[in-house]
């Protein structure tokens, strides 16, 4: 551990670290990808396979059940485009699973009577991120797994189908054909899109929520070419692994166009992402305004629009974001700056006791998730303490944004 106490050095110390510190990142992202493409997967089934598998929605993130290797019991897994496909690591061990390095091989895995064989996958995910879930994950089925595949996600239906059709992608009347290039790195889509006519690569990403996530960096050159209003958080409102930023930024930008699907404003986030993978996503909030089908044998992508297709032009919010503690508690992480819970004093780091009159714990802390994400719900009133001292606080939600006027 290093420790910089004296100013007179702090320049060039800095400078040394900083060297040391892309040295080390650099090593770690050409051994991540060497481990990455050490296996290849199996070629996809022959004939027309096909299987529609149902999901939960937990927040933003898609969540479906599955055996592994025959396994009487079933595991929970999130469906995630973006994402590589991981398995929780003491499960691997518990199951036996070959094992070499940060990667294990299932056998099969059955979703809901489709069988998919000789699965490699990563070891490497700490899953305690899913923690205010309220209930395990045990996995990730990424891109590099359904790439085998024609896969359709109907958010709407709550179902993933698979499927080794072969024949040209068609959809009704008003749906958007988009080809699109391979992630070097986790084999996700990248589609082009535009703002403001410029021409931009996103990854069609189902793992993230906001309509756009933006790498943090771009934040100064985006401002002044797409940004009609932004806010900056304290403490983070949403974190990635393998990231140190300490503040996100909100934005309305726009008009956006996907295709021939056009929004006049869309909300994006701008947030620290993981290196290897730092480049604008399309996230869950405009992905699920379609039935998505993405063929990768073919290389194309269908949105087929739902009928009351729009994006919100402002962001609602109590502005506040909890989280777990390294020490099991629920805490305040991040707090929107002009918010409901900026102005009533609301600290990173606070305690979170109750929301609503119910005690909150780890195990109940995505019911107060999805009460300061649903729309319908107006505001929330939560116990906060800080330093021993206890006090109620009503949180309204309030758009964040100043009225929208281009």
């Amino acid at each position: 551990m290093i420790y910089i106490t004296s100013a007179a050095r702090s320049s060039d110390t800095c400078r040394q670290v900083k060297r040391r510190v892309d040295q080390v990142r650099k090593a770690l992202a050409v051994f991540f990808l060497a481990v990455l493409f050490s296996f290849k997967a199996a070629p996809p089934p022959a004939g027309a396979t096909e299987s529609t598998i149902p999901f939960e929605r937990l927040s933003h993130l898609m969540v479906t059940s599955l055996s592994i290797n025959g396994s009487d019991e079933e595991y929970r897994f999130v469906i995630d485009t973006g994402g590589l496909t991981f398995v929780d690591k003491g499960l691997a061990d518990e199951l036996g699973l070959k094992q070499m390095g940060m990667q294990a091989k299932i056998d099969s895995l059955d979703l809901s009577g489709f069988v998919i064989h000789k699965v490699f996958c990563f070891t490497s995910f700490d899953f305690s991120h899913f923690d205010a879930l309220g209930s395990p994950i045990h996995g990730i089925i990424g891109s590099n797994l359904m790439e085998r595949y024609r896969t359709t996600v109907d958010f709407r239906a709550g179902s993933l189908t698979l499927s080794g059709d072969s024949t040209a992608l068609e959809g009704p009347s008003g749906s958007v054909l988009l080809s699109f290039r391979n992630h070097p790195v986790n084999n996700a889509p990248i589609v082009h899109f535009q703002l403001r006519g410029d021409s931009l690569e996103g990854m069609i990403d189902t793992g993230q929520p906001y309509p756009l996530v933006f790498p943090l960096e771009d934040f100064d050159k985006y401002e002044s070419l797409y940004v009609y209003d932004s806010v900056k958080s304290r403490g983070l409102i949403e974190e990635w692994p393998m990231t140190r930023a300490d503040h996100n930024y909100l934005a309305r930008v726009g008009p956006l166009e996907l295709g021939s699907a056009r929004f006049d404003s869309a909300v994006a986030l701008f947030g620290e992402l993981p290196p290897l993978l730092s480049m604008p996503l399309i996230g869950n909030d405009l992905l699920s305004e379609f039935k998505l089908v993405i063929d990768y044998p073919r290389d194309e992508m269908l949105l087929i629009p739902y009928e009351d297709i729009g994006l919100e032009a402002n962001h609602f919010s109590a502005g506040i974001r909890p989280g777990i503690s390294d020490d099991g508690e629920v805490i305040v992480k991040g707090i929107w700056e002009g918010s409901a819970a900026d102005l009533a004093g609301i600290g990173i780091g606070d305690r979170v006791l109750a929301f609503d009159g119910v005690e909150l714990t780890p195990q109940n802390l995505i019911d107060l998730i999805g009460l300061l994400e649903d729309a319908a719900v107006k505001g929330v009133t939560l116990k906060i303490s800080r330093g021993g001292a206890v006090r109620e606080v009503r949180l309204d939600k309030a758009p964040l944004f100043k009225p929208f006027a281009r």
